[in-house]
């Protein structure tokens, strides 16, 4: 039954699953009309008490920020799971980094709400009415090159169970950030010298000073002396730091 359509967005209610399900028409261009069309749901969730919603995200286009995202934790989804929300699923829409953003915006709110994200609309509606939604999500990945389209583009086609499609997305995320941080810090990282870089790399381990003096046959002195000179060359104060370096630029 249909209980809601503007421009951007339908919502019926499906009574026999009581269940919500949105389908967006359009993207919203702005966060204003978000706003509009998220206070209209949770105003018919409140009158129509729903214990789950399916969100069909394919057109979704308006990749959230961190204010937007306590927004909707706020305005959103606490009212829904205090008006009795049990399990929200999103269908992943064609932006895969926008969808990125929705998934963070769970992550960053540490959201009551409890979701799952899947690549179809079958695999969404089995986990929402609880069958077996196991998956294989231990098969390898498969890239392949697939030309260039009109614009110049490269067309890259990755092939992974769509059951794990939550962990391709963060495994694109993972790597968008690995590759923001080497692009900021390879000026730093090509000043190390070979023996800084060995050090680097043996320090990420989490060995004490006096462990890793022995390991590379040096004094603690030279050790720290050597620590100093990567510190000032990085401008790094912590391990995790450090970890970041040695995983980033895969050193062994």
């Amino acid at each position: 039954m249909k209980i809601y359509e503007s421009d951007y967005l339908i919502i019926q209610f499906e009574k026999e699953n009581d269940r919500f399900v949105q389908f967006w028409k359009s993207s919203p261009a702005s966060f204003k009309t978000l706003k509009v069309e998220l206070l209209n749901y949770t105003g018919l969730y409140e009158k129509y008490r729903p214990s789950q919603a399916l969100w069909l995200q394919q057109h979704f286009s308006l990749p959230l920020d961190k204010q937007m995202d306590e927004w909707i934790e706020t305005n959103v989804n606490i009212p829904c799971v205090e008006n009795g929300n049990e399990k929200v699923a999103f269908v992943v829409g064609k932006d895969v980094l926008v969808h990125l953003s929705v998934i963070n915006s769970f992550e960053e709110t540490s959201s009551i709400v409890n979701h799952n994200h899947f690549a179809s609309e079958k695999e969404a509606r089995e986990w929402l009415d609880e069958s077996d939604t196991a998956h294989d999500t231990n098969s390898e990945i498969t890239i392949l090159f697939e030309g260039i389209d009109e614009n110049g583009n490269s067309i890259i086609k990755i092939k992974r169970p769509s059951g794990d499609i939550f962990n391709t997305i963060k495994s694109f995320s993972n790597l968008i950030e690995e590759n923001k941080f080497i692009k900021s810090n390879i000026e730093k990282y090509s000043k190390l010298t070979k023996r800084e870089k060995e050090i680097l790399v043996i320090f990420s381990k989490g060995l004490k000073q006096q462990e890793i003096a022995d390991e590379l046959f040096i004094s603690i002195q030279t050790l720290r002396t050597h620590w100093k000179n990567i510190k000032k060359k990085l401008e790094i104060k912590s391990l995790t730091e450090v970890v970041k370096y040695v995983q980033a630029f895969e050193m062994k």
